[in-house]
């Protein structure tokens, strides 16, 4: 019960001092997380930007590209000539290439990697390319024309597939078959509309109306194309551009008023090739496979383009959108929760691996104490109750022979025993009693000294068989007295065998190691202890054996413990003190001598190892 106590203590300890100390790890990787989700939504905000300031730098030049320019002739400035009519840039640098791949990078190529043409959509709802003429100019030889024509048919289904028409036409026209009050509105209406978005003006000169009105010319009734004369110079009005995406393409497209007409003009990229364009310093870091980054691009929460790490076990620590007009698209960095990442900011440690290290090293540390506090507690409680034990026994051991000599005495001192006989053996009694609370004595005083280190060694050359022999005529008649026989066995050739001993030592071992065969015997079929001197080779032992129940094998080593006595105290049939063989292993310890024991079948057997050195 109080081991059972004990231990439900010790827990309570632990789990008092454990759970603020989890609370405190636990608040601390809390703080790690959000601190490596800022550092890293910082690195990814930066990524942003610069992909952001990519998408400006591209608009910007495509923002400057003339309205001329999506056609396939335009007006160009000579020095001697003065103005005269040429292929514009899209339809000259055919096939369509971006900047980062023309190595003539002109002042109007296309920045965009992933390019794949531009259109234009005429006011009456007539779907252009730059790449092929229109008007007087479509008889015009060209080479690679079938190219032309199927890339123009492309371009077409991917703009029509987008939904993408000349919607102001269409409001235009329905301005002028409505009532005045209805053409109001509308106007307020496309006034707003343009207010929303960034416009420029660009002025056309008259040789530029010009070609615009031959490439726009139309075929009449007669099949004859009628060319509108040019209205010399006019402004034209040419808004910021949008777009439109799907999963494989992103459609940049604007309005152009030129008077009362709207053109729409654009151009198409692909999207994986352009979204890779803008992030490309960062790719490569990305796709280390020792790295754990990755960035992804998202639209309307479907994954588009993804870079770096694929592994499912990840956390997002930055979703952002896109910069205007590709605010649809949405880029999310996410970072490895188990892995250990550097980069320029420096080394962060994910998902407190390092506060797991440090929490388990101080649990660790937190129940070893524990641990170590209660088996020493419980050794001190087990030895103070051992001490206990130790005093009820010695008291017990001590009044037993007391009782004896002072009743003995009394009947001697009052003359109650006429017969010589009887007072003999009273006599005999005294004597007896007197010896063995003599050895009850002097068991107690040699363990104090072997525990206060008094014990003085006092080796000297000698027989073990001498000794033997003074100790079987000194205890015989004690054995005797007990009803045991002693027997007492010697090899020949140990006989005679001189080496280094504690005289003392030997006898006093051999006394307690029979003491305890008497005691632990007394119920034994055979009431004899055996003595044996042997040599095996330059190896020489003692052995006590007697036919006792023996000890069982798991309180083998336990015996040699102070105050152990393998019998419950409360309940023990047999006298003793339980220091014999603590006392006993003590001093063969301290006489360079071991202690073994062995059960018989019957009996224990106690055997005293003489160093193989000292023969």
């Amino acid at each position: 019960m109080h081991k059972n106590r004990l231990i439900a203590i010790f827990v309570a300890i632990f789990v008092v001092i454990a759970v603020p100390i989890a609370g405190l790890l636990y608040d601390s990787y809390l703080h790690m997380q959000d601190d490596t989700k800022a550092e890293w939504a910082m690195h990814a905000n930066q990524v942003l930007k610069m992909a952001n300031n990519r998408i400006k730098d591209d608009l910007s030049i495509e923002n400057k590209r003339s309205f001329m320019e999506y056609r396939f002739i335009k007006v160009a400035k000579t020095i001697s000539a003065g103005e005269q009519p040429t292929y514009s840039d899209l339809a000259l640098n055919y096939p369509v290439v971006s900047c980062d791949n023309d190595s003539t990078k002109n002042d109007y190529c296309s920045q965009y990697t992933g390019l794949i043409g531009h259109f234009q959509i005429d006011p009456d709802g007539v779907f252009s390319t730059p790449y092929l003429p229109a008007g007087v100019l479509g008889q015009v030889q060209l080479e690679n024309r079938e190219v032309r024509e199927s890339l123009q048919n492309k371009l077409k289904f991917i703009v029509r597939d987008m939904g993408i028409k000349n919607k102001k036409a269409t409001a235009q026209d329905s301005l002028k078959n409505s009532s005045a009050l209805d053409q109001l509105a509308n106007e307020v209406d496309l006034s707003k509309r343009k207010k929303g978005r960034k416009t420029r003006v660009e002025r056309t000169s008259e040789q530029e109306q010009f070609a615009f009105n031959v490439e726009s010319a139309k075929r009449d009734t007669s099949g004859l194309y009628r060319i509108f004369p040019y209205v010399g110079t006019m402004d034209i009005s040419i808004e910021s551009f949008q777009v439109e995406l799907d999963n494989r393409h992103i459609v940049f497209y604007r309005n152009v008023l030129r008077g009362e007409e709207n053109f729409v003009q654009g151009f198409v990229v692909d999207i994986r090739e352009y979204l890779k364009s803008i992030v490309s310093l960062e790719i490569s870091e990305y796709e280390n496979s020792d790295n754990h980054l990755s960035l992804r691009f998202f639209k309307k929460g479907e994954q588009v383009i993804s870079f770096g790490d694929r592994n499912n076990k990840t956390l997002k620590v930055f979703e952002e959108p896109l910069a205007e007009p590709l605010d649809g698209i949405t880029l999310a960095m996410y970072i490895d929760q188990d892995a250990e990442k550097s980069s320029d900011h420096g080394q962060v440690i994910s998902n407190g691996n390092l506060l797991i290290l440090i929490g388990g090293i101080m649990f660790l540390l937190l129940g070893g104490g524990l641990v170590s506090i209660y088996r020493l507690t419980q050794s001190q409680l087990n030895l103070a109750q051992k001490r206990q034990d130790f005093i009820s026994a010695v008291s017990h051991e001590l009044k037993t022979p007391l009782t004896s000599i002072k009743m003995y005495a009394e009947l001697l001192q009052n003359s109650w025993v006429a017969n010589e006989e009887k007072r003999h053996k009273y006599y005999n009694l005294i004597a007896s009693e007197a010896e063995r609370l003599t050895r009850l004595i002097q068991n107690v005083l040699n363990l104090s000294k072997l525990d206060g280190n008094r014990w003085t060694v006092q080796l000297r050359q000698d027989r073990p068989k001498a000794v033997l022999d003074d100790f079987v005529a000194t205890y015989t008649r004690n054995v005797e007295k007990n009803g045991f026989s002693l027997t007492v066995t010697c090899d020949t050739s140990a006989s005679e065998v001189s080496l280094m001993m504690d005289r003392d030592a030997v006898m006093q071992i051999l006394m307690n190691l029979v003491d305890n065969s008497l005691k632990f015997s007394k119920n034994a079929d055979y009431k004899m202890i055996v003595i044996e001197l042997k040599k095996e080779g330059n190896h020489v032992y003692l052995a006590v054996r007697d036919y006792g129940p023996g000890i069982p094998p798991s309180e083998m080593k336990k015996v040699f413990q102070e105050f152990y006595r393998v019998e419950n105290e409360m309940t023990r049939e047999t006298k003793g003190t339980g220091i014999g063989l603590s006392m006993v292993k003590k001093l063969c310890a301290l006489s360079g001598m071991t202690i073994e024991l062995e059960n018989a079948g019957p009996g224990l057997r106690t055997k005293i190892h003489f160093p193989p050195a000292s023969v």
